[in-house]
């Protein structure tokens, strides 16, 4: 999901941005972030498998998950981080764009059937807590909508 928004956000910020500082930018910052990552979902599937009381069986639904998000990761950074891409012209961000976005969907096309069978595995009250994030009533009740 970090990786979705981290997409998302260096899409919009090619848009946005000055060629030179694109390029300086992306070198220093997403490259970096993306290719010295050192997340691991397995301290967040704990704190998951504790918070929605999992059972054995929705506990390895939940590793087959972990562990296919962390392969997609695995490959997706090495697939990017493999080669430097040139960021100095506007045809060599766009280049990288469309990898980033084209290794993500990879990715997320890989750990879709494991995320499914996760989910399916939940209970009513489980999914809830899952799709609100934990949070009695949800995000959206901060705004007033039930």
């Amino acid at each position: 999901m970090r990786s979705a928004i981290l997409v998302l956000s260096a899409i919009l910020a090619f848009a946005i941005t000055p060629a030179r500082a694109q390029g300086t930018w992306l070198e220093t910052r997403m490259i970096g972030a993306i290719c010295s990552s050192k997340a691991t979902p397995v301290a967040n599937s704990d704190r998951l498998a504790k918070r929605l009381r999992l059972t054995d069986s929705q506990k390895a639904a939940l590793k087959d998950l972990t562990n296919a998000s962390a392969s997609a990761d695995a490959s997706a950074k090495k697939s990017l981080c493999a080669d430097k891409p040139d960021l100095s012209t506007a045809p060599g961000r766009m280049a990288f764009a469309e990898k980033m976005a084209e290794t993500r969907l990879a990715g997320l096309k890989t750990a879709e059937p494991k995320l499914k069978a996760f989910y399916d595995s939940l209970d009513a009250k489980q999914k809830k807590a899952f799709d609100t994030g934990g949070r009695i009533g949800g995000i959206f009740n901060w705004w007033g909508k039930k």
